[in-house]
């Protein structure tokens, strides 16, 4: 019998078995895969963080995120996650891009509107249109991602945490006395479970396979000819180019723990993909092609790619629940392609809503 079995050892899986831990829970975490696979949405180097959203109620779990999900985690694990850099969010001054500008610049953070000319001077490697509106987050930063998996898996072995790898949860089954977890390799019963699978969340979860959707993202590392001062942390933004609809949503970020400039098409609509399957190699022509269009230095190599698998929820939203199936089941839908920067702050709410003993 355990007392609190998570299934799921991604970044949401992992902060939430940190916050039960560090509230006295004994946790024992599950994954189908092996550690450190590239399978989900948790692998990489870097992500963006930021106060830029296109709700307030993200903008505020931003702020939280900033000020003291990460600061606690990087006190506690002995790391520096968060490293400051500008962020550049732009568009046209309607449709999608117009829902970021109004919930973030009425939201009294560190974000203020420049003009399309101040933003071409600051950052003479990125191309912005004429008629773009423009923010500039003083907030942003990139998140050491890799480096938070590794001492998030280091402080819970550290601490009495077990993480399982190639062990899937198949079935849960609830009855008075614990909820039972069968497994590809046994069966395990425990008082409460968190169910952290991203897209394989409604393997579990009945009431989760119509919500979620399996979209995997193809990232690309591109150089181009610039000085290598201009593409490092600090002085290259992390940044956004958001049109009118979310079919026209790319990013990028700095050079940060492996060779190139990061970039991608942040794809959240189209039909879903299988998230049993095998990637299929990832064609380096569109990337080439945003880098061209996005960034104004020549073009020379897609250095490397990779894939990155998002679970897609109704309007790309965060979730942590109780379950439909018994109460004593957390489930966390908190991905949409946005969630690894608020991972400290999901565990959190993991651990409120875990009953104690």
């Amino acid at each position: 019998m355990h007392d609190v079995l998570v299934v799921g050892g991604g970044i949401h899986g992992l902060c939430s078995a940190f916050a039960l831990r560090r509230r006295g829970r004994d946790v024992v975490v599950l994954d189908r895969f092996e550690k450190g696979h590239d399978r989900g949405g948790s692998h990489g180097a870097a992500r963006i963080t930021r106060s830029s959203y296109h709700e307030r109620k993200y903008v505020r779990l931003a702020q939280q995120a900033r000020r003291s999900g990460w600061p606690l985690l990087s006190a506690m694990l002995g790391r520096q996650f968060v490293h400051a850099t500008p962020g550049v969010f732009f568009g046209p001054p309607e449709g999608l891009f117009a829902e970021f500008m109004a919930a973030t610049l009425g939201a009294g953070v560190q974000v203020e509107q420049i003009d399309v000319a101040a933003a071409v001077r600051a950052f003479p490697l990125l191309r912005f249109e004429a008629g773009d509106a423009v923010m500039l987050d003083h907030t942003a930063g990139v998140l050491a991602a890799e480096e938070a998996m590794t001492g998030l898996r280091e402080w819970l072995h550290d601490n009495g945490v077990e993480i399982v790898y190639g062990e899937a949860a198949m079935r849960l089954q609830a009855d008075a006395a614990a909820i039972t977890v069968e497994t590809s390799l046994e069966k395990r019963c425990a008082r409460a479970v968190v169910v952290a699978t991203g897209a394989w969340l409604g393997e579990l979860l009945p009431e989760w396979r119509a919500p979620l959707r399996a979209i995997r993202q193809q990232v690309g590392y591109v150089q181009v000819a610039a000085p290598p001062a201009t593409t490092q942390v600090g002085t290259f933004p992390v940044w956004c180019r958001i049109g009118k609809t979310a079919a026209d949503f790319v990013y990028g970020l700095p050079q940060f723990g492996r060779p190139g400039l990061k970039l991608a098409h942040h794809r959240t609509l189209g039909l879903p993909d299988d998230a049993n399957a095998l990637p299929e190699p990832i064609d380096p022509g569109p990337l080439e092609e945003l880098a061209r269009q996005r960034l104004t230095a020549p073009f020379e190599a897609v250095l490397s790619s990779e894939n990155c698998m998002y679970a897609v929820a109704p309007n790309e939203e965060l979730h942590v629940v109780r379950s439909d199936m018994d109460p004593r089941i957390i489930a966390v839908a908190a991905c949409s392609g946005h969630g690894f920067k608020f991972g400290p702050v999901i565990g959190e709410d993991v651990a409120d809503l875990v009953a104690p003993r």
